[in-house]
Parts: structure tokens; sequence; C-alpha cells
């Protein structure tokens, strides 16, 4: 490792330091601390220190307080010995628990802010790497992510999306049984904290990812092909059968011509949904959607409604839902990618939380830096960067977060 890599290290765990030695005392531990496993990462570690369990609060305080970690995590699973081996711990449920990142996003900003290189070749680009380097064609690359406000809605709208679906589709209550987190970096983790979910088996998790995701989601079960015996309108029905019907109106109704020949429709059902839109719309909420069919074909409708369902369902990492014994950040502590908290969040308040200004820990000071190359950054509401090659000094927040992504160095 370089040398100034091993200074920022020691750099940013003095800032921990400093900052648990204050604000570790606001740090909540998660329900039944003595039955959960805790897990840290220290500046330049490689390997996770877990099986660690605490007595009560004040205990695990003050490890955050000595140790200053990077990373703090909890298992989202319950346990009669938290510190025992894995094969030992006795699990004895889990909460259910999502994990939404926008680095799993194809963005628009992302081909602005986020670089790739070829470890091989050298060979640079934007955005996300490609399968394979368009040179020597290998397949290992150095990524540099970066965030913005961008990143951050989008991950915050499929928290919505998601909420949405565990209260009105699953019935859990939005006080008691739910709490969202943001997750210090790119997204949100969504906790539910409930005696129906806690049991889960992982293939039960596995149909609830599904069911999110909007897997399997066909036109004929949905109330878009006649069938007997079906009442009401199924855009007022609830789960996918109402859910999707809203779906497609809202898509048909936005969707601009380019939009719906990208979709590679029927050429007559391209035609239809661009010049009949208000009949289609007509059919799909006052009357049996079924009866779109005189526009859509079978086929096109397939390709219509799987994009629907996309803008509905919830981009969730289905790997963290399905694992029984996950460990996930805990909410009030120091993100070691940004300096940032991982910070809950009111479910009332989310519409209108800006991690960008209200999850900066580093409020006061400031330090030189120099920057080898960043992007440019919103923090607090102050633009700073782009940069290049450039000494500056900064404020302490954008200082920590520029060599918490090792793109600066600290000028002493």
């Amino acid at each position: 490792m370089a040398e100034q890599d091993r200074g920022n290290e020691q750099y940013i765990t003095e800032q921990f330091k400093r900052y648990y030695a204050t604000e570790a005392q606001r740090v909540e531990a998660p329900p039944e601390i003595r039955r959960r496993e805790f897990g840290f990462l220290s500046f330049g570690g490689r390997t996770m220190f877990r099986h660690i369990g605490f007595q009560d609060p004040q205990q695990f305080r003050g490890y955050l307080r000595e140790y200053a970690p990077a990373h703090t995590y909890f298992s989202a699973a319950y346990y009669k010995d938290p510190r025992a081996s894995m094969a030992e711990k006795g699990w004895l449920g889990a909460d259910l628990v999502f994990d939404i990142d926008s680095d799993h996003f194809d963005l628009p900003c992302q081909k602005e802010h986020d670089r790739w290189t070829c470890r091989t070749c050298g060979k640079e680009g934007k955005g996300h790497p490609p399968e394979t380097c368009h040179d020597c064609k290998k397949a290992t690359f150095i990524e540099e992510t970066w965030l913005c406000e961008n990143c951050l809605r989008a991950a915050k709208y499929e928290a919505q999306k998601l909420l949405d679906i565990l209260i009105e589709d699953f019935g859990f209550q939005a006080s008691g049984e739910l709490s969202v987190n943001f997750s210090g970096n790119r997204g949100f983790h969504v906790h539910v904290r409930s005696p129906s979910a806690k049991e889960l088996d992982q293939l039960a998790r596995r149909e609830i990812v599904d069911y999110i995701r909007g897997i399997g989601i066909e036109a004929e079960y949905q109330g878009l092909i006649a069938r007997r015996g079906r009442g009401g309108t199924a855009s007022e029905q609830r789960g996918w059968r109402g859910r999707s019907i809203r779906a497609l109106y809202d898509f048909i109704a936005e969707a601009t011509p380019e939009q719906i020949k990208g979709l590679k429709l029927g050429r007559g059902a391209s035609l239809n949904l661009i010049e009949s839109r208000d009949e289609i719309l007509t059919a799909l909420m006052n009357k049996q959607p079924s009866r779109v069919v005189k526009y859509i074909d079978g086929k096109s409708m397939g390709k219509l409604l799987e994009a629907a369902v996309r803008e509905q369902a919830s981009a969730i990492d289905t790997v963290v839902t399905t694992d029984l014994r996950r460990l996930i950040r805990l909410p009030n502590t120091l993100h070691g990618k940004t300096g940032w908290l991982t910070q809950n969040i009111p479910i009332d308040d989310l519409a209108d939380y800006d991690p960008l200004t209200q999850a900066i820990a580093f409020t006061e000071g400031t330090e030189r830096v120099f920057i080898n190359r960043a992007p440019e950054i919103v923090l607090s509401g102050e633009t700073y960067g782009p940069f290049e090659e450039e000494s500056l000094e900064l404020p302490l927040a954008v200082a920590i977060f520029l060599l918490c992504k090792n793109a600066a160095r600290v000028e002493r």
C-alpha cells in the first residue's frame, strides 16, 4: 500500500475516534442486543471482526469509542449465543431486511461521474465497465464509483415503492414494524421487525423477493385477458392484479412515441398505443381491462406489461433479503467509504429526506488536501469540483469524503 494511503487511513481513523468520543452515546443499539451478532471493519483491514456480542448498549458504545471502526454491522438474525461459531450460534429467527443500492441501477448520471480502468491494458471509460475490455478482452477492472443527488433520488424512489408494497400488499404497519435507514453511501435499507416475518425460511423470503420485484406477472392473470367470474375493475383490486393495471395505465399515459417504438411491439399495437391512447386508458380504468386486447395483441401486451411492472416493482438486492444470517449497517454509525452517517429516517419524513445535507457527520473545521481526480460533488447545499491534481483547503466533510473515496491525500 502506498505511503499516502496509510497516512489517509490514520488520519480518517483519528477523525472517526474524535467523532465517536462525543457522539457514540447517540448510537442506538438494535432491539434485543444480547441476541445480535456484531461485525466491524477497520480502515485498511481486509477481514471483518465478527462473532462479537454485547450485553448492553453501553458496552457496545464503549467499543465504538475505543476502536472507531470504519464500518459497523449487526445481524438481522437473533441467536442463542451470538459469540459462538456460525454452526453453534443457535438461529432463533431474523428480521426481514431489504437493501437498495443505486450502484445496481443504470442511470444517466453514472456515465458522467463513474469511471473504470482495465487492469490489464489501462484502457479507460465512463459509467459501468463492460463485460470485457474492448481492447484486450480481459474482464478485470478498477472502478471509481461516485454518487450524486440523482443517484440518491433514484434509490429513495425505489425505497418508497418498497414501503408501499410492504404496507399495502403485505399489511405491515408503518409504525412499529417498519424502519428505513439511509445506508451512509449509495442507498437505503428497510427492516421489517414483525413476529410474522421473524421465522420465515429462505424459500419464503425468496418468494417475497420475487413478489416485490414483480417476477412472473402475466397478462392472463392480471385481468388483461377476458376471464369469467371476475367482478369489479381490476385496477381497484389489491396486490399485483390491481397494481399491474395501474402501472400499465401510468406507463401508457406517460410514454412517448419513441419509448413505445423502443419496446418493439407489433406494428398494430404500437400504432394503437399512439393513436388510441385515450380509449385504451379509459378501458383500463373505467371498464374491464381485458377490453384492451382489441388494441394490443397478446405478445405485445406481454412486453408492455413487463416494462410497466418494472416501474411499480422495487429494485431490491435479492441476496440480502434471502440471507438468514445477514449483517447489515447499524444506524447512526459512520460509513468508512464516505464519512457520512448511516441514518434512521421516520417513514413520514422520507419524501423530504436529503442525505447530502442531513447525513453529514463532520460539520466543522477544514483540511488541506491534494486531490488526484474527482467529479463535481454537492454537500450541504454547496458545489465542489470537479477536481484534477490540485491542492485545496476544503470543509472537513468534503475533505473526509474525498479521502474515504481514496481520491485525495492529506497535506501537512
